[in-house]
Order: C-alpha cells, then structure tokens, then sequence
C-alpha cells in the first residue's frame, strides 16, 4: 500500500508521540532531522517506511540501539505466566488450532507504539475480557493449506504478541509436523516491533526456526531485507502475516498466497478491507484463497 493522504497526520502523530522518549532540549534538533527527512518521503512506499526512519533518528538521538528494551522484556515474562491458562483453554477447546488463531489474533492488540498510549494493565484486561467474546473465524481453507505446505513464513509483529504466537505455532507444529515453519523478526530493534531476543525468549524456537528479516523498518519492506530472508520468502508455500504494517507492506504483493492476522487500528486499513476500526480479522490473500 502507498502511503495515503490520511497517513500523513498519523506520521506526524508518532513523530511527536517518539519524541517523548527523549529529553526536552534534544527535541527541536529531533523534529528538524525528522521533518528534514521526511520532506524527502517516497510516496510510493508504504507508511511504516516513513515510520522506521522517525524511530531510527530517535535512536540516533538517544544514542541507544533499543529504548524499549527493559519493556520488551518484562511485557514478554508477564504473558509467559498467562500461558499456562491459554495453552489449558486451547487444549480444552472443540477446534483447539481454531483457538490459537483466535488467541494470536486477540494478541494483536498488544501494541506498545506510543501513538496507542500503551498501557500493559489495559491490554491485558481487555484481552482477558475479549477472550469470551466469539468472532466469526474460517479456518477451514487455511488448515488445509497448512496441512499440505512444505515451508510456511509466519512474519511477527510485536514483542508481548510473540508470546501468544507461539501457542498457534505449536498448533501448527501439530497440523504437520514435517513442515519447514520459519518465524520471521525484524533485524534491528525498531519501536515494539518483535526481534530475536522476543521470540528466543517466548519459547518459538522449540516450534520454528527464527529467522532475521535484516532490516529495520515496521512490517517487511521486501527489497530492504536480506537476501537469506528473500530466499525463505520466496521458497515459502504460505504467508502468515501478523499485524497492520505487514498488511500494508505485502497486500499488494500479488505473487504469494497469505493470511493476514491482525486488528484494524486506523481509518486507512479500515477502508481498504471493508472493516471497522477494532475488529479483529483473518484475510485471505488473493481473496478466495
């Protein structure tokens, strides 16, 4: 997806809501680096281009390879102690890969860019009272295709979230266990966005490989990745994709067959699906699939 006119205030958005993670008398020279590179902006690429490069002048100007890094892990060690209750309800369900799905998707919501006023108490809440609530979900087509793939990329999208991701994966393990199933985590550390050190830590290694996408910007920019990474893509029968911004990377990506697991969070996804903001989806891509 190209970057939409109603990105723009959204861009301008998290710039400001980033720029709280440093100190007041660096700001100005922030904004300025900031505006300065994005008055350079390829419209043509999708808004978490934009984004990747904002948080990486924070890092610049914060001197630090990760800000969130003591949050990324104290989030991950507080639903690694939900999972023995989620893997019991999975375990006890009808359709216990149908749960999971569920379970990964409700996981989307974990979601610590700033621009959401993060707050772990509220998100665990609300996923703890979401649980309950049925949303209508297909999985027929997609265990299918899961049962008959050779090689299935399950791209991450958040720290917390990856946690949750693993319980789906173990499922998947269990649709076939022949299948070469490789878990994708971006290569830097870029605002909450899921790298190796989440997914050793949540326990995917025991189900996937972990693979780095070698690039820092949100959801896969194809061309920035590595070419290890291209090579998995392209060998991959199926795409799962968590998140919004690996939707607007890879929805116009027509030569693959993938799923997209994610909540709509803005007014722009919101039109392009035919969804309202909040709900929680599984998209198929090309429809039909």
């Amino acid at each position: 997806m190209k970057i939409q006119d109603a990105c723009l205030p959204c861009i301008t958005a998290q710039t400001v809501s980033c720029a709280a993670l440093i100190p007041e008398a660096d700001r100005p020279a922030f904004y300025r680096s900031v505006f300065h590179t994005l008055a350079q902006l390829d419209f043509n690429q999708p808004a978490p281009a934009a984004i990747g490069a904002v948080y990486r002048l924070v890092k610049q100007t914060l001197r630090t390879e990760d800000p969130y890094a003591s949050l990324r892990q104290r989030v991950n060690e507080n639903l690694l102690a939900e999972v023995p209750a989620l893997s019991l309800r999975i375990s006890q369900a009808s359709d216990p890969f149908a749960e999971a799905l569920r379970l990964a998707i409700l996981a989307n919501g974990f979601d610590f860019n700033p621009i959401h006023h993060p707050d772990f108490n509220r998100m665990l809440n609300e996923f703890k009272t979401a649980l309950d609530v049925p949303f209508d979900l297909e999985t027929t087509a997609l265990k299918q295709a899961l049962s008959e793939a050779r090689t299935v990329l399950v791209l991450g999208d958040n720290f917390g979230e990856v946690v949750i991701d693993a319980l789906l994966l173990e499922q998947i393990h269990q649709l076939n266990p022949d299948l070469n199933l490789v878990y994708a985590v971006r290569g830097q550390p870029v605002v909450n966005n899921v790298i190796a050190e989440d997914a050793r830590q949540a326990g995917i290694h025991r189900w996937a490989r972990i693979l780095s996408n070698g690039d820092d910007a949100l959801g896969t920019l194809l061309p920035r990745t590595s070419p290890e990474f291209q090579a998995i893509y392209h060998q991959a029968d199926l795409l799962l994709c968590k998140g919004q911004a690996n939707y607007e990377c890879l929805i116009d990506q027509p030569e693959k067959s993938r799923y997209f697991l994610l909540k709509i969070k803005c007014s722009v996804l919101a039109l392009r699906t035919g969804l309202s903001i909040g709900t929680l989806a599984c998209l198929a891509a090309p429809a039909g699939l």
